[in-house]
């Protein structure tokens, strides 16, 4: 079988697209995702039982069910109650409740790693917890944590390719369009794949460039 990848040269601008589409709901949901990541490992280890329950059971439930149960019940199941979304909240949703639930576990790595004798210097000092946790604790533990959070991002940009069966106009979405089209499937599906390789490769990349930017002060030094 002969290849010929002339065909998708009309297509270029619909894959490019598709690929802004997945990377932006990646950088969103991973933002988003993060921070309430944070507050749910807090929420899991304080002192307030209803609210560590609550915690617990929603990391155990949303890491123990699929993301694609997840994304057809936004999509699917929230219209019987009224909750209409279009299908780039859906999946800005979907991917950003369930990677809260992954970088909870990925902080309650980091927090853990950082020395004991951090938390005592900080209530010596007569500051709150909260502030004990902003100032002292969350810095060295993302720096900790980060080669994972940076995993966990090339993770979510490859799960973002799920939102194509919700209509998503994502890159797999502009891959299967394509080859619908054009019935080049092997080499629709080898420049997509090609793409998905090189803009995660990039994000490790930048990713370690980022590490030593923002934990320069680190070099050298483990807490």
């Amino acid at each position: 079988m002969a290849l010929y990848f002339g065909d998708l040269l009309p297509f270029s601008s619909l894959l490019l697209e598709g690929l802004w589409t997945a990377l932006y709901i990646t950088l969103v949901a991973m933002v988003a995702g993060s921070a309430l990541g944070v507050f749910l490992y807090l929420g899991k280890v304080g002192p307030g039982k209803a609210v560590s329950i609550f915690c617990t059971c929603y990391i155990e439930a949303i890491r123990n069910t699929p993301l694609l149960v997840q994304l057809y019940l936004i999509y699917f199941a929230l219209p019987a109650l009224g909750i209409n979304l279009e299908p780039i909240w859906a999946a800005v949703i979907g991917l950003t409740l369930n990677n809260a639930a992954y970088t909870a576990e990925i902080y309650r790595a980091g927090f853990e790693s950082v020395p004991h004798g951090l938390r005592e210097a900080g209530k010596a000092l007569g500051m709150k917890n909260a502030q004990i946790v902003r100032y002292i604790v969350l810095l060295p533990a993302t720096r900790n944590v980060f080669p994972a959070l940076t995993n966990q991002l090339i993770l979510l940009f490859l799960a973002s390719s799920i939102g194509s069966i919700i209509s998503l106009p994502e890159l797999t979405n502009a891959i299967m369009s394509v080859s619908n089209t054009t019935y080049r499937t092997i080499e629709v599906l080898a420049v997509g794949g090609l793409l998905y390789l090189c803009v995660s490769a990039l994000l490790s990349l930048a990713s370690k460039r980022a590490e030593t930017t923002l934990f320069r002060w680190a070099v050298g030094a483990r807490v």
